[in-house]
This record gives structure tokens, sequence and C-alpha cells, in this order.
């Protein structure tokens, strides 16, 4: 398994083919990876977790298990957690050997040709890029005919020398948001809250460490199996401004995350197997900046396209 790598003086990027993985982005300043990785690369032909792959063709998880297309006929699509459709399905982009058609330095360009019956013919497009302190991530799709698009990232973060430690004493900040709510299948209920009262905990508004949202006594928090997965729908789209912010418990390390994207799943690792020897709960913490969850039965116009961009930018201190 060929591992291509990004380097400039202040990172080192590193990532496979493979689901356009994300193996590797680390600080040259003091040699921490900030993302989780597998021991065993051989792990990543399965990504039971999805560590640092790219998720598509839509993100998240979409319940009834369809939508209609541009002709407005129903198309079925296959769940693959329960009866609920997940990251793309069984055969999601994070399975994929994508064609690296450009490689640089600084710079990769990585390609795939979407030819699924769930969804219109596409061409996918990602480059993955250095500048300065910043890896910066472009997603282009484009389609002859309207459809669905929502991609993102899935890499574990984990700023801890040491990665044996949690993330629950990192201090996070999350833009002004409101939290999408969930039933117990974690499909989203179309409710959505504040936070300024009886989900207070959840909210990171003010920046404060991740535990604090641990282990509540309350329905939502036991739905995420005492840890956090949820989506945060940002109230402000000014892409100029930080959506999110995580620092290692000491402040040594840091990540700042900048999206053109409308919300932002977070998840902290909550749920493993139980056979998993290498992992262990609340290890990492991934910020999956998409469209809102659901959004193909939310929206009632307006959900597909035939051109898509998003970027996302992990500013790297």
């Amino acid at each position: 398994m060929k591992v291509y790598k990004l380097e400039n003086k202040f990172l080192k990027v590193e990532f496979i083919s493979l689901g356009a993985t994300v193996i590797s982005i680390e600080k040259k300043e003091n040699k921490t990876n900030f993302v989780l990785k597998y021991k065993d690369m051989n792990r990543y032909s399965d990504n039971l977790y999805f560590l640092g792959a790219t998720i598509g063709r839509n993100a998240g998880r979409t319940y009834p298990c369809f939508y209609k297309d541009f002709d407005e006929e129903k198309v079925i699509l296959k769940p693959n957690e329960n009866d609920v459709y997940l990251h793309g399905g069984e055969d999601g982009y994070f399975r994929k050997e994508w064609i690296v058609d450009c490689f640089s330095d600084d710079l990769a360009v990585l390609s795939f040709k979407d030819i699924s019956r769930e969804y219109e013919k596409s061409e996918i497009k990602i480059v993955y890029k250095l500048e300065g302190n910043n890896f910066i991530i472009n997603y282009f799709g484009s389609s002859e005919r309207p459809t669905v698009f929502n991609l993102t990232n899935h890499m574990y973060f984990n700023l801890n020398r040491e990665k044996s430690e949690t993330i629950q004493k990192h201090w996070l900040e999350i833009a002004p948001s409101l939290l999408q709510i969930i039933d117990d299948k974690f499909v989203p209920t179309g409710k959505y809250e504040s936070m300024k009262d009886e989900y207070n905990f959840f909210n990171f508004e003010n920046q404060k460490q991740v535990r604090e949202a641990f282990l509540q006594k309350n329905e939502l928090s036991e739905i995420c199996k005492g840890g956090i997965d949820l989506a945060y729908c940002f109230l402000d789209g000014n892409i100029n401004k930080p959506k999110i912010k995580l620092l290692s418990e000491n402040k040594e390390n840091s990540l700042t995350i900048y999206s053109n994207q409308e919300a932002c799943v977070v998840y902290t690792l909550n749920k493993l197997e139980d056979e998993e020897k290498e992992l262990k709960k609340f290890q990492g913490i991934t910020f999956e900046m998409q469209k809102k969850p659901n959004f193909l039965h939310e929206e009632k116009e307006n959900y597909l396209q035939d051109s898509y961009f998003s970027w996302i930018k992990y500013e790297i201190e």
C-alpha cells in the first residue's frame, strides 16, 4: 500500500490512494501527528471506523433510505447501519481506489469516476495542498444532470504526543450553532436546539474541555453512548471565521478549522466493537464538515446539483 507524502517547512501530510485516506498530519516543530492512524496498514482495506477516509457520495445518515432524483423518481439507498444508510453505504468512497493524477511536494490531485447505480454518473476530484501551516482539502464534483453531492473527510484528531491518552481534556470551541436533535437510530428528528438550557453541556461556543459533554444524565447523552455524536449547524456562514478550534490539554498544539459547509458532525469515537484492541473510547474526535445530515429529506428543493465545490482548511499550530 503506497504512502504519498506532502511536505513543507511546517507540515508533513501522508495519504494513501485507497479511500483518498489521510493517515498523518505531522506538525514538524515538535513531531506530533495530529490524527489517529492504524498501526496495521491492512486495516485501511476495511476501515471500520473510517479513520482519515473520504466520505461520499453522501456523508452522514439518510433515513428513510431513498431520495427523489431530478426526474422525481424514487431512488432506493441500501442501508448499511441496521436500517439506516450511512456515509455512502457499503460501497462508499472510503472503499474506492482513487487515481493520483498529480503529485508534487505540496500538492496532490486525486480523481474518481463514480458510476454508482444510486446516483447520476459523476466526476469527482480532490485536491490536497499545503500552504504554510495549513492543510487544505478541496472537493469538486460534476455531473451532466443534477444529483447528490456531499463529501467530507473523517480524520480523528488527537493532539497529544502520546496517542494512548484520550481527547477528554482537549479544549474545544465551536462557532455559534444549532444542535441537530437525533432519535435512537441517530436519525435527525427535524428538531434543532440552541443549547442554552437543557443541552448546555453540548454547547462549546465558549471554550471548554471536551469531557464536560461526557457522561451526562440525559436522554440525548445516552443515545450518544456518553460522548458526542451530533451535528452542529452553523448560524454564521462567514467562511473567514473559524468553525472549530481544538487545543491539547497544555495548549501546546492547536487545530483551527475553516470551511464553506453549513454543518459539522462531531463524533468522539464512542462506539467500538467488542474485539477492538488497538483503539479505545474517546481516543479521537472527528469533525465532519458537510451538509446537514439527512438533508435529502429536510430540504424541499435545490438539494441536487450538477456542479459541486466544498473546501476545508486545517490550520496547524
